[in-house]
């Protein structure tokens, strides 16, 4: 998995239009009713984890069918859940905006020949940053077992909905 992907996409070509693939998953995914497993809307769905099995870095596996050259496509993204995406990136933006006046303050003390203790605050605003991306890969290294999961059910789920796709030679 490359290192600076935070959010692993891949794709599966399919050997039918996207109209039927989407016909074909409604109508294996319909008659079950909702579930805190899965959940399909149009050409969007989302794959999740029970929650017993939830971990702080768990991921969840969102796919969109769409036309490509002609051929369906199913376009597939994993994602940590809602709530640690929306906190990481609420840290990314606390950090960067601190960076910024952090960094501006200090090159404003440096200018005026003050102390330029405002260089400190940038930099280490900076380090943040680079301690929460580290810690996202890690995490995303460790839930490796469960996107891998979340892949196979999606693959299985596929199948079952007797959606063609088209292996790679």
């Amino acid at each position: 998995m490359p290192w600076f992907r935070l959010r692993p996409t891949f794709q599966i070509s399919l050997a039918e239009s996207r109209e039927a693939a989407i016909e074909k998953i409604h109508r294996l995914y319909d008659p079950q009713g909702p579930d805190t497993l899965m959940f399909i809307h149009g050409e969007y769905g989302e794959f999740h984890l029970p929650p017993e099995s939830h971990r702080l870095w768990s991921p969840h596996l969102s796919f969109y069918v769409h036309d490509q050259d002609g051929a369906g496509v199913i376009h597939g993204r994993f994602a940590p859940r809602l709530e640690i995406w929306t906190f990481v990136w609420v840290a990314y933006l606390a950090m960067a905006f601190t960076a910024f006046f952090g960094l501006t303050l200090g090159f404003s003390q440096w200018t005026l020949g003050e102390t330029s203790w405002g260089f400190w605050v940038g930099i280490a605003a900076l380090l943040a940053v680079l301690v929460i991306y580290v810690v996202a890969h890690l995490g995303q290294q460790w839930s490796d077992d469960q996107m891998r999961l979340l892949r196979t059910r999606l693959e299985e789920f596929l199948a079952r909905a007797g959606v063609d796709t088209v292996r790679p030679a």
